[in-house]
Parts: C-alpha cells; sequence; structure tokens
C-alpha cells in the first residue's frame, strides 16, 4: 500500500507540472467511458504525459482537459459531456466511446465542428468520421487469453474441460472482440474437446453487477467441473473472482482446480494473481494509448498526415501482454500499470507521428 501510496504523490508532482497553464496553443478534451477503473487513470497520466513532451520537444503547449461519465454504462451522460466540449470548442477529442453506435452522433457533430476525434480503447462503427484509432487488438487479446488458459489445463493432462465466458455488456465494441477472439481459438483450436457450461451471460457495468450475475452462474454450475474461466474486463474479472470466493471455491483457485483468466488490472486482481487465485491477465497498455491518442490528436492538428497509407491506415495497435505470477514483477509489466513506473516510461513514437516536424 505504501508503494502505490508514493506512486500517487509521485504522479500528482508530475501532473501539477502542467496543470491549467495560462498559455496553451491546443485544448484536448480527453473522454474515458468512466473514471472510476485505473484503465482510465493509467490514460489520464498518459495523455498528461503526452503534453508535456510536447511542450518540452517540440514547444507545443498543450491543456489536457480530462471530463468523463462516473459509469461506464451512462453513454447519455458522455454524449452530454461530447456536446459540451464542442460547445466549449475544444481544438480536438480523444475519446473512448462507451458504445459503437450511440456514439456516433456526438462524433459526427464534433466533425461537423471540424475538431478532430482520436478514438482509443474501443472502436466507433464508422471509421470514416475519425482521425485515428490507438487502441489494444481486442480480439488478439481474446485469443491470446484463450491460448493460455489452455495451455495451462493441457499442462495439468486435461484433454476435456469445461468453460465459462463470462461476457461484458451488449455494444461495447473493445470486449465484444475480446470475447469473439477467445470463442474463435477455443471453437476452432482440435487439441481439446470443449463444452461450453455458460456463455450467454453478461456481466454488466461494475463489479457489483458482474457479481450479481456470476453468483447464481457459479452455484448452478460449480458441481458440473468448472476447468476454466474467462471474464474480459476489470469489473467482470473482479466480480468473478469475488462470486468464486463467496461460493467457497477459494481454494480451488489456490490449487489450480478452476483456472480464472481476466482482462485488464487493478489493485486486487494483481493481488489475487500475486495469491495464485487468478492465473493470468491479459493487460493493455492504457499508458501508451493515452499518450500516443493525445499526441496523434496534436499532430493532427499540426497539419500532419497520421493515416500516411490512407484511409486503411487508421488503426494501430498499443499492445497486449499475458501476465502471471512469474513476470509480473518485471519492470516492463510494471509499466503497464503502476503510477510510479509510468512516470519513468520513455514512449517511442510510430513512425506516423515522427514523419515530419511541426509546423513552425
Amino acid at each position: 500500500m505504501l508503494r502505490w501510496l508514493y506512486a500517487g504523490a509521485v504522479v500528482a508532482l508530475l501532473l501539477a507540472g502542467c496543470a491549467d497553464p495560462k498559455e496553451y496553443k491546443y485544448r484536448v478534451a480527453v473522454i474515458p467511458k468512466g473514471l472510476t477503473h485505473e484503465f482510465w487513470q493509467s490514460i489520464h497520466r498518459g495523455a498528461e504525459h503526452a503534453a508535456i513532451d510536447l511542450e518540452r520537444e517540440h514547444h507545443i503547449p498543450v491543456k489536457i482537459v480530462w471530463d468523463g461519465p462516473l459509469k461506464e454504462n451512462d453513454a447519455l451522460d458522455q454524449i452530454r459531456i461530447v456536446d459540451r466540449r464542442i460547445a466549449n470548442r475544444v481544438d480536438a477529442i480523444v475519446l473512448a466511446p462507451q458504445h459503437s453506435q450511440i456514439m456516433l452522433g456526438p462524433v459526427e457533430r464534433a466533425v461537423a465542428h471540424k475538431i478532430p476525434v482520436v478514438i482509443i480503447d474501443s472502436g466507433l462503427a464508422d471509421e470514416s468520421l475519425i482521425t485515428k484509432y490507438v487502441a489494444t487488438d481486442n480480439y488478439h487479446g481474446g485469443e491470446l487469453a484463450a491460448q493460455h488458459l489452455l495451455d495451462l489445463l493441457h499442462k495439468d493432462g486435461k484433454t476435456d474441460v469445461r468453460l465459462i465466458l463470462l461476457r461484458y455488456e451488449v455494444g461495447s465494441e473493445s470486449t465484444d472482440k475480446r470475447e469473439k477472439g477467445f470463442e474463435d481459438y477455443i471453437d476452432h483450436q482440435t487439441t481439446m474437446h470443449v463444452t461450453w457450461l455458460s456463455r450467454d451471460k453478461y456481466a454488466g457495468a461494475t463489479m457489483e453487477s458482474a457479481k450479481r450475475e456470476a453468483d447464481p452462474l457459479i452455484a448452478r454450475l460449480k458441481d458440473q467441473g468448472i476447468d476454466g474461466i474467462f471474464a474480459p474486463n476489470e469489473s467482470s474479472t473482479n466480480g468473478m473472482l469475488n462470486a468464486l470466493r463467496g461460493q467457497g471455491l477459494g481454494d480451488k483457485l489456490k490449487k489450480g482446480e478452476i483456472k480464472l483468466m481476466g482482462f485488464d488490472s487493478s489493485e486486487p486482481l494483481l493481488q489475487a494473481v500475486e495469491n495464485g487465485e487468478i492465473h493470468g491477465l491479459i493487460l493493455q497498455d492504457p499508458y501508451r494509448m493515452g499518450y500516443l491518442g493525445t499526441w496523434t490528436a496534436v499532430w493532427k492538428l499540426e497539419g500532419h498526415d497520421v493515416t500516411p497509407g490512407g484511409p486503411k491506415d487508421k488503426d494501430f495497435s498499443t499492445g497486449e501482454y499475458f501476465v502471471d505470477k512469474h513476470n509480473l514483477p518485471t519492470e516492463r509489466i510494471q509499466g503497464l500499470f503502476d503510477p510510479a513506473v509510468q512516470v519513468q516510461r520513455h514512449i517511442e513514437l510510430p513512425p506516423f507521428l515522427r514523419s515530419a516536424s511541426p509546423k513552425p
């Protein structure tokens, strides 16, 4: 806990160095799906670090306007926030859309006001509207989860396995792709016989709603021999973990009799990896996502081509990483979530962000 308190102090000092400057060239609104998950806090830190580097390296002062809904299932609030920032005439928007279809209207309005929109984390249904999509390859993240889960079960000598997929929420493009990648890998592999115990339940947007959905599911299925479970984001993984504990299956997790594979990080999830209750997490790089999303928006404002390969060059992956108790302590993995390590990171720019010098 002291390490995390220290990390918070380090980040506060970093952000204080760029807080509300009196003069700036651009205001960039960074609008996450929500404000509570640690994933979004890493996005924020990355965006602020990009603003610092843009001013230090290229003399482009940028103000980050951090604004998002409290709940990840409150699309109406996210719409209001986008519209408010359009009315306030921000120069660019970096948006993680809650819903790939519902957020089309606000993005259309931003583009109509000549405000470029960079999409992060989760896709938009119409890519023609956006400047760039900077995100995890979520489909590949789902494949990684399936691959490592089956590898673990194979090492236990199992060839006939029973699995659960707890989905997140309808319309969330990022988790839809993770679930699809996981299912496709499982369904197309030929080394094991797989029985799906459940893959039609949705966790909802919070840890509490996930636990409410998982509790009766686990109570009904625990005597049928659950071998592996996948949950596709932080809140669904937390909710599933708490349901398993509540059903008295914590020891089975620690003994590896049930394998739990999750997605994203938080302090409770990382502790569960350390103590053996979670057997693997697929982590994104939200810090890099926030950093490159912000830099891309500013680079576009500076008049540079951020899709040099044309419309098909709009997607840029920030990477996916499998984490277990063996590689968790490494600096590379710690930099994906630890604030104290993140502030020391150097983010290498991809070619589309260093192809030309900013205009004078």
